[in-house]
């Protein structure tokens, strides 16, 4: 069985929609609803809308959409069943027993989980047995990095032996199969068939998540073997995601809400960065893990702290790193500053060279990070030299431009002027006209991906949409408004056929929503969305979220209209059957087939067009 329908409705019922959302992202009126900067995706104007009355949320931004229990899939990335039981433990609801799929996947997490766990210890005890002589060479490697016995136990760093089965053999000996060894990425098959072990000759650093799960390895590699992958981490599984996690997180998190003196996080890019500023005292530090910071990340960070110092590497590179993750920080409001490292390469050789002292001076008053890249591009030219001067100072308004505030472009334009002696009329000028251009550039871009969004390009939901544009449209509000007011089904359904139904998307949710009405205990009382949605991905619940959230039809005329809807459905069909358009044909066609269809029907057009213009000339 699956859970039951009564006890989803009761989890719906019990945890307010308003106020499960409020705990992530702070919600404002805005007239029946409540809208927010969405918590899936960068955004400076808020698209995220909440519907109390309809307890539903979708971003009209990235389309993503649902009732509370999706929201807390994706917002704590969870599968459905365990959202679920977090929604009863927050409402204090027993959880029925369930021995169908949705606890087959649960199983599969906690066991990879376990197995993860019990890889840890297998990595820790390897790098502490004295009697192991290439155990006792990673050890050396530790040490020689200034991390201390306590520090190696704290995070739990082990080593994984340069043998090519050791710990596969290890793993099977305690009753977990390859299948789920593989699953977990701790092995792989050979072309031969032979299971090996990936990490292989590596310092083993645990990922933990903020509930203490293993939920993933990262290894830097200490022995010649053959493999030029100096760092390697694990890749997604059903208990890990790289984009949404952060390395001592775990710890962080904690030392943010208790401790007013670390009110933000210190982000670092390595793993070793991370644990020599833990050791020193700054138990703040986090890092990406084997990836650039990403949006998900910047969101995580978010929820915990409004202020990030960055300490990224010191080469190119770091500094590549360090733009991307501002400018993503900044988007959802994380106010952003630079730690100074000097001649000091990482944050790891700072404290190694200079003392936590210092550093802790340091973080005292962290350098802002747009009077950082200011600096640098002032050290960067040799302001005695015109061009290089001339250069400087448009590379400098070009990276103001790029500040959304008019407030803050004004003030560091004076401070700009101020620093290479010109006018600040003139630098405040270049300013906003790049600005400008650049406001225009995007205004563009966002017009033409609305207008391309709207025509259906590249809707992976509902590819019949390009086809079918108008059917399309009003088969979502016949859906819409069916999910909202169930009542009318019994109205309509004897001149609402599936057939009717020209995208197969849609047809597919009609039979859904039709299935669970008529074999619902009460009829049409007892229907709720959750009995579609289980049984559908995230980003198709999201888009029957924004047919229901589009439902805006007065309750006295809803009828009239579902039946007015239904009509003009028909006759949209027979458009496309009169232009002898085989629907059934052309939804079998890709995008492109299409886009060349209409191209040559384009050009049939203009042939006829000239040859009447020519008739007309003669």
């Amino acid at each position: 069985m699956r859970f039951p329908d009564a006890f989803l409705q009761e989890i719906k019922f019990r945890n307010d929609i308003e106020e499960v959302v409020s705990r992530y992202v702070p919600l404002k009126a805005a007239g029946s609803n409540l809208v927010a900067c969405c918590p899936f995706h960068s955004e400076k104007t808020p698209s995220f809308t909440v519907s109390t009355s309809k307890k539903f949320f979708h971003c009209f931004g990235c389309d993503v959409g649902g009732d509370v229990i999706t929201f807390v899939m994706m917002i704590e990335n969870l599968d459905y069943p365990s959202a679920v039981v977090k929604l009863a433990e927050w409402a204090k609801i027993p959880v029925p027993e369930d021995d169908g799929e949705y606890k087959e996947k649960a199983i599969k997490q906690k066991r990879i989980f376990e197995i993860n766990r019990e890889s840890a210890l297998y990595f820790y005890n390897n790098l502490i047995d004295p009697d192991n002589a290439e155990s006792q060479t990673a050890l050396e490697y530790i040490r020689n990095r200034g991390i201390k016995n306590p520090t190696v136990k704290h995070f739990g760093l082990g080593y994984a032996s340069n043998s090519w089965d050791r710990l596969t053999k290890y793993l099977s000996d305690k009753g977990y199969s390859k299948e789920e060894q593989k699953a977990a990425f701790l092995c792989s098959v050979t072309k031969k068939g032979e299971y090996v072990d990936i990490f292989r000759g590596r310092i083993m650093f645990p990922i933990i998540d903020v509930s203490g799960n293993v939920i993933g390895f990262g290894g830097r590699i200490i022995v010649d073997n053959g493999d030029e992958r100096k760092y390697l981490n694990s890749s997604d599984t059903p208990a890990f995601k790289k984009s949404r996690n952060l390395y001592a997180l775990n710890f962080a998190k904690n030392a943010v809400g208790t401790n007013k003196k670390f009110d933000y996080f210190i982000l670092c890019e390595g793993n070793i960065d991370v644990i020599s500023l833990h050791q020193a005292g700054f138990t703040n530090a986090v890092a990406s893990l084997g990836t650039a910071v990403t949006g998900d990340h910047a969101r995580l960070m978010s929820k915990y702290t409004k202020r990030v110092v960055l300490a990224y590497d010191t080469d190119e590179a770091g500094k590549r790193a360090m733009q991307r993750a501002a400018g993503l920080l900044g988007e959802v409001g994380i106010e952003i500053k630079v730690l100074s490292l000097g001649d000091a390469k990482d944050p790891d050789e700072f404290i190694q060279k200079y003392g936590k002292e210092k550093l802790e001076n340091q973080l005292v008053k962290p350098k802002g990070y747009i009077d950082n890249k200011l600096d640098a591009i002032y050290e960067k030219y040799d302001i005695n030299n015109a061009e290089d001067k001339i250069k400087a100072i448009n590379e400098s308004c070009q990276e103001l431009a790029l500040i959304n505030s008019e407030v803050e472009r004004e003030v560091y334009g004076y401070k700009l002027a101020e620093k290479y002696k010109v006018s600040d009329q003139t630098i405040l000028k270049e300013i906003k006209k790049l600005a400008s251009m650049r406001f225009k550039k995007e205004k563009t871009e966002m017009l033409n991906n609305n207008m391309r969004k709207t025509e259906g390009f590249g809707d992976r939901i509902n590819p019949d949409r390009v086809k079918y544009p108008e059917s399309v449209k009003k088969e979502e509000i016949i859906l819409g408004i069916l999910m909202t007011h169930p009542e009318f089904y019994t109205d309509v359904k004897n001149i609402l056929d599936e057939n009717l139904f020209i995208s197969e998307f849609n047809r597919k949710i009609y039979n859904l929503y039709k299935n669970a009405i008529e074999t619902g205990a009460d009829g049409n009382s007892s229907f709720d969305t959750v009995k579609i949605t289980r049984d559908l991905t995230p980003e198709e619940t999201g888009r029957i979220s924004k047919m229901i959230i589009f439902d805006n039809i007065p309750e006295k005329d809803i009828k009239n209209e579902l039946a007015n809807y239904i009509g003009a459905l028909e006759k949209q069909n027979k458009v496309y059957e009169k232009k002898n358009i085989d629907y059934k044909e052309i939804a079998a066609l890709t995008d492109e087939q299409w886009a060349e269809s209409l191209k040559r029907r384009i050009n049939m057009r203009e042939d006829k067009l000239k040859e009447k213009l020519k008739k007309g000339e003669n």
